[in-house]
Protein backbone atom coordinates (compact mmCIF):
# COMPACT_ATOMS: atom_id res chain seq x y z
CA UNK A 1 0.00 0.00 0.00
CA UNK A 2 1.32 3.53 -0.71
CA UNK A 3 2.10 5.49 2.37
CA UNK A 4 0.36 8.98 0.62
CA UNK A 5 -2.82 7.05 0.50
CA UNK A 6 -2.48 5.97 4.25
CA UNK A 7 -1.76 9.07 5.47
CA UNK A 8 -6.03 10.35 5.87
CA UNK A 9 -6.88 7.70 7.49
CA UNK A 10 -3.71 7.38 9.79
CA UNK A 11 -4.50 11.27 11.28
CA UNK A 12 -8.19 10.55 11.73
CA UNK A 13 -7.24 7.18 13.74
CA UNK A 14 -4.42 9.29 15.35
CA UNK A 15 -7.07 11.94 16.65
CA UNK A 16 -7.83 11.46 20.15
CA UNK A 17 -11.74 11.25 20.91
CA UNK A 18 -12.77 13.43 24.08
CA UNK A 19 -15.69 12.96 26.36
CA UNK A 20 -18.70 15.86 26.88
CA UNK A 21 -16.73 17.76 29.06
CA UNK A 22 -13.42 18.18 27.51
CA UNK A 23 -15.51 19.28 24.41
CA UNK A 24 -17.45 21.92 26.70
CA UNK A 25 -14.39 22.86 27.76
CA UNK A 26 -12.72 23.10 24.32
CA UNK A 27 -15.63 24.73 23.04
CA UNK A 28 -16.60 26.53 25.76
CA UNK A 29 -20.22 25.70 25.34
CA UNK A 30 -22.82 24.36 27.94
CA UNK A 31 -21.93 20.76 28.93
CA UNK A 32 -25.72 19.44 28.60
CA UNK A 33 -25.42 20.59 25.15
CA UNK A 34 -22.27 17.55 24.83
CA UNK A 35 -23.84 14.69 27.79
CA UNK A 36 -27.86 15.61 26.56
CA UNK A 37 -29.02 13.05 23.38
CA UNK A 38 -31.94 15.44 22.63
CA UNK A 39 -29.48 18.43 22.54
CA UNK A 40 -27.12 16.88 20.63
CA UNK A 41 -29.61 15.73 17.89
CA UNK A 42 -30.54 19.14 17.76
CA UNK A 43 -27.93 21.23 17.80
CA UNK A 44 -26.66 18.52 15.41
CA UNK A 45 -23.34 18.08 17.13
CA UNK A 46 -21.20 15.62 15.47
CA UNK A 47 -20.29 12.61 17.93
CA UNK A 48 -19.80 8.76 17.76
CA UNK A 49 -21.74 6.49 19.98
CA UNK A 50 -19.41 3.76 21.30
CA UNK A 51 -21.97 1.28 23.21
CA UNK A 52 -22.89 3.62 25.97
CA UNK A 53 -20.11 5.92 25.71
CA UNK A 54 -20.46 9.38 23.41
CA UNK A 55 -17.33 10.83 21.97
CA UNK A 56 -15.99 13.51 19.78
CA UNK A 57 -13.17 14.28 17.61
CA UNK A 58 -12.35 17.88 18.22
CA UNK A 59 -11.33 18.55 14.46
CA UNK A 60 -14.80 17.62 13.76
CA UNK A 61 -16.55 20.23 16.37
CA UNK A 62 -14.06 22.93 15.29
CA UNK A 63 -15.98 22.76 11.87
CA UNK A 64 -19.37 22.64 13.43
CA UNK A 65 -18.89 25.11 15.72
CA UNK A 66 -17.38 27.37 12.80
CA UNK A 67 -20.39 26.85 10.39
CA UNK A 68 -22.84 27.57 13.69
CA UNK A 69 -21.18 31.05 14.54
CA UNK A 70 -21.11 31.78 11.07
CA UNK A 71 -25.18 31.19 11.07
CA UNK A 72 -25.80 32.88 14.07
CA UNK A 73 -24.22 36.18 12.69
CA UNK A 74 -20.33 35.31 13.28
CA UNK A 75 -21.35 35.06 17.34
CA UNK A 76 -18.37 33.76 19.34
CA UNK A 77 -21.35 32.17 21.63
CA UNK A 78 -24.43 31.38 20.46
CA UNK A 79 -26.19 31.61 23.47
CA UNK A 80 -26.57 35.11 23.99
CA UNK A 81 -26.96 36.41 27.38
CA UNK A 82 -29.96 39.06 27.24
CA UNK A 83 -27.97 41.27 29.79
CA UNK A 84 -27.09 43.85 27.53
Amino acid sequence: MNDKQALPALQNAEEPMIDSRQASYALRLPYYWFADPKMRSAKRIPHYQLSRLVRFRLSELAVWHRQNAERHGGQGNEMGSGNE
